[in-house]
């Protein structure tokens, strides 16, 4: 991943004469210009190769799950949609913290940076394949997996949103560059936030929808719940 590069810009003060600016030069000292950042502060946006090249791999896991067979496709039809909402949630509390900048020196920060894209991506990748097991199963058609609705169960419609709010997020995320070069950091924080949206969404659908849970599952979401407030409250206290 490409690192924002940071070097000394040359203002005319710097690059003119003692004589010149007015000022007074004592020995080898000279003005220095501030260090200033001349680069994306993320990484460049993805080219048009790299976007085509995720969106066919995106396809393939949604097609491999709807293929799957056996033993194999025993498990993702129990087990997908359990992975993918933990992973999803894991993805939703490191990016909290890494929104803590005075709590996190920047190597650790970086890390939990690393982690938060890689959990959320393994998230989207499982989401796919619940999506793919369930309809290549007849669970709920592919209409009403695609828009949402009419398959008349409003849970559904809720596993759909979600989907779709955490797309819009892993999106701002890989233009995330663009964004902070452009200034628009409050649009980017509104769009990324959708993942919160998503991430409650996909909770109520999972506890839901389908059969019923088992204990540990409910345990798993109700921490994951616990964790996300916990983290939630003390952004907010420590901002203020």
């Amino acid at each position: 991943m490409s690192r924002p590069t940071y070097g000394t810009v040359a203002t005319p003060e710097a690059e003119a004469p003692a004589h010149v600016t007015g000022e007074t030069v004592t020995g080898d000292t000279a003005p220095v210009a501030p260090a200033v950042r001349t680069g994306p502060p993320h990484t460049p946006p993805p080219r048009p190769l790299s976007v085509i090249a995720g969106l066919v791999l995106a396809g393939g896991v949604l097609v491999g799950g709807g293929l799957a067979g056996g033993a194999l496709r025993g498990f993702l039809d129990k087990m997908a949609g359990v992975v993918a909402l933990v992973a999803l949630s894991l993805a939703v509390m490191l990016g909290l913290a890494t929104a803590l900048r005075g709590v996190l020196p920047p190597r650790p920060r970086t890390a939990v940076q690393h982690l938060h894209r890689a959990f959320g991506v393994l998230g989207i990748g499982f989401l796919l394949l619940h999506i793919g097991v369930k309809v290549a199963g007849g669970r709920v058609a592919a209409t009403a997996a695609a828009l949402g609705w009419g398959s008349g169960d409003a849970l559904v419609g809720l596993g759909t949103l979600a989907c779709y709010l955490f797309l819009l997020a892993v999106a701002t995320g890989v233009w995330r560059g663009v964004f902070a070069t452009h200034r628009w950091i409050r649009p980017f924080r509104m769009l990324h936030g959708a993942s919160y949206a998503g991430w409650l969404t996909a909770v109520i659908h999972g506890l839901t929808a389908g059969r019923t849970p088992a204990t540990w599952v409910v345990a798993a979401y109700a921490l994951c719940l616990t964790a996300t407030a916990a983290a939630l409250v003390y952004r907010r206290l420590h901002r203020r």
